[in-house]
């Protein structure tokens, strides 16, 4: 495991910012992160991330998006 996926498993052990229907969001200093929830497929979590997003009033439409496996846990990683 690399230093940035120890950094983002350290960052779920904070409050989250808010929950959608498919995704938990955390702000980390590296980025936002979009954290999958059990039980869609990921053409599901792909087609709903940036809808979401703006629900939680999250602009992600220039960031970077980058799709991350850490462990058992399925991410989104926005980041400019």
């Amino acid at each position: 495991m690399n230093s940035t996926e120890e950094f983002l498993l350290d960052c779920f052990k904070e409050k989250p910012i808010g929950n959608t229907d498919h995704f938990t969001w955390f702000i980390t200093d590296i980025g936002v992160v979009a954290l999958f929830k059990e039980g869609e497929n990921d053409e599901i979590y792909n087609k709903n991330v940036e809808i979401e997003a703006n629900n939680m009033a999250l602009d992600i439409t220039k960031e970077e998006k980058e799709y991350l496996q850490i462990n058992d846990k399925r991410l989104f990683l926005f980041y400019s």
